[in-house]
């Protein structure tokens, strides 16, 4: 690939994901929840309700520091149970609570209503907006492997009526 397509790969990419955080501060205002926390409720509502700090960071693309600081303030607000894992007990296991599943069930729900989030995609047909995702699916399946692409195609958060 020579350098001007990389420059321009780079700066798209950069560009759509700092439109899509500004989408997702509107939710951060009204649930008094960053990003990365709404993120993080949404892995586990998409993962049997339970993962350690580790699959979060893998599942996340955040360093094992970053989820620590993270979860934090999800147990404080009660969102989260962090407990020890009692298989091997140095390991934790992060649940989401009742009052957590209710929550990520409200954020989904203003998502449902919010035409333009992540993006404005209004002027793109269907199948355009599947080959951006095809696109975009074999590009991230090359760069973290098949299965983590499979993984995030995959993710339903259980009992959510997505219709």
């Amino acid at each position: 690939m020579n350098l001007l397509l990389k420059q321009q790969t780079l700066l798209v990419i950069r560009a759509l994901y700092f439109c899509m955080e500004k989408r997702w501060a509107e939710l951060e205002k009204k649930f008094k929840l960053t990003p990365a926390q709404q993120h993080i409720l949404f892995l586990l509502g998409t993962h049997n309700q339970k993962l350690s700090p580790t699959q979060i960071s893998e599942l996340g693309c955040w360093h094992l520091s970053t989820v620590t600081r993270l979860l934090k303030p999800l147990k404080e607000k009660g969102l989260i149970d962090i407990t020890a894992n009692q298989e091997l007990l140095r390991y934790k296991c992060v649940t989401i609570t009742k009052s957590g599943r209710e929550l990520l069930n409200l954020i989904m729900d203003e998502v449902k209503k919010m035409d333009q989030f992540p993006l404005n995609m209004s002027h793109l047909s269907e199948n355009e907006l599947l080959s951006f995702l095809e696109y975009g699916q074999k590009v991230l399946g090359d760069q973290k492997g098949d299965l983590f692409r499979k993984m995030l195609t995959d993710a339903r958060v259980e009992n959510y009526n997505y219709a």
